[in-house]
């Protein structure tokens, strides 16, 4: 969370150092040096299943991917084995924290302990975010000399901080709020303040300091179901997003995804939101269209998925769906490969969690239904960490054309 954002050191034949990979290997260190010896609990075959495909989707796509596309003004690298290989070791290190989380957050102690400090670490970072709110997003400038992601005129409306993103920031304020609401059903406290308050701290940041549409739906639509509602039924609606979205690419080929309708509601708040929603589609069609020419294994990375002008060669694309982004650079394959083990996550706790309202099944059905809200959000938003779309590593500038 204060680590740099958009900033990469490029190793040779290994995955760059960024954000993520120092953050999974200071922890694999520090799990290796410290933890406490536990046993590894038993996962399902289709854990391991999706694991491997996950990790060798990359090569895959490379074997049909190893020649330029050419536009007007440049030609863009083939996607060759080399990269694919390298994008696997990548993908290894995405697969580490699930490794880790699943080796010492097994216990009911440790799972209540994460969602404690969820909270707790949202409440220390929303001092920086306030003072953003009164000054404009400036830390990460003034601190690491330059601003990350988009422009600073697209984000100067809500605080960013350290991360790539404003929805980014929003989104994990989202989450740290709907954990301070489990933790009410736990009856439970951060930083010996009732988890209640924290709840209501956090919801009135993410509404008058994050004013993003998306992170703000979510959380009206969660907060009755977790304060109403029984653990299992969590886990049910965890599930069945993880599912929707694994479908996600397929119901939007056959007209069966609700975006009229999204697009009517958007309209009742404002012209504007209508607009950029209606722009979003568009070029998630045209994209779509794209991806679909190379469906099972995709185009590979270098903005290979990506639309370019016939005329100017100039890229026209808008990719914001991480779905979009996973779907035309991995294909189905890939697409399915990282939704796929998400959804198995969400699904093994269906086979541990009774109708029973305990502090175990309430941390467990917790932490899984934050796993759902993430899982949705890839629709209209792309992860800061996606593997593909926009982030072309092994980075390279696009080859002139003689």
């Amino acid at each position: 969370m204060l680590l740099p954002s958009g900033l990469s050191v490029k190793i040779p034949l290994l995955p760059p150092l960024d954000k993520m990979s120092i953050t999974v290997i200071a922890t694999l260190l520090l799990c290796w040096m410290k933890g406490p010896p536990m046993r590894h609990p038993r996962q399902s075959a289709l854990i391991y299943f999706f694991g491997a495909a996950f990790l060798l989707s990359p090569i895959f796509t490379s074997l049909g991917n190893s020649y330029e596309l050419l536009t007007p003004k440049e030609s863009i690298p083939g996607f060759y084995p080399l990269d694919g290989v390298k994008y696997a070791g990548r993908n290894l290190l995405m697969l580490a924290p699930f490794h880790l989380g699943s080796r010492f957050l097994s216990s009911d102690n440790a799972r209540a302990l994460l969602l404690k400090y969820l909270p707790a670490a949202a409440l220390v970072y929303s001092l920086p975010m306030l003072f953003e709110l009164r000054m404009a997003p400036q830390l990460h400038t003034w601190v690491y000399g330059y601003f990350p992601g988009d422009a600073f005129s697209q984000q100067i409306r809500g605080p960013v901080v350290f991360f790539e993103h404003g929805l980014a920031l929003a989104l994990f304020i989202c989450l740290t709020f709907v954990a301070s609401l489990v933790l009410v059903r736990m009856k439970a406290r951060v930083f010996h303040v009732p988890a209640g308050a924290a709840a209501a701290y956090l919801g009135g940041l993410l509404v008058v300091a994050c004013k993003s549409l998306g992170p703000i739906i979510y959380a009206g639509a969660v907060a009755p179901l977790v304060l109403f509602t029984r653990p299992r039924l969590w886990v049910k609606v965890s599930f069945a997003i993880c599912l929707v979205v694994c479908a996600y690419p397929a119901l939007r080929n056959n007209g069966l995804a609700p975006t009229q309708l999204v697009s009517d509601f958007a309209s009742r708040i404002s012209i504007e939101r209508s607009k950029s929603f209606d722009t979003r589609v568009t070029n998630e069609e045209q994209l779509l269209a794209k991806a679909n020419q190379k469906p099972y294994f995709g185009w590979g990375t270098w903005g290979r998925n990506r639309i370019y002008d016939k005329d100017t060669g100039k890229d026209i694309s808008i990719t914001d769906g991480g779905w979009i982004i996973e779907y035309g650079t991995f294909g189905w394959f890939g697409y399915l490969s990282l939704f796929g083990l998400l959804a198995a996550a969400a699904f093994q706790p269906l086979r541990k969690i009774d109708s029973k309202i305990t502090p175990a099944n309430v941390s467990l059905a917790g932490l899984t239904l934050l796993l759902g809200i993430y899982v949705v959000d890839q629709i209209p938003n792309a992860d800061p960490f996606s593997r593909g779309g926009a982030l072309v590593w092994p980075s390279s500038s696009l080859a002139s054309r003689p």
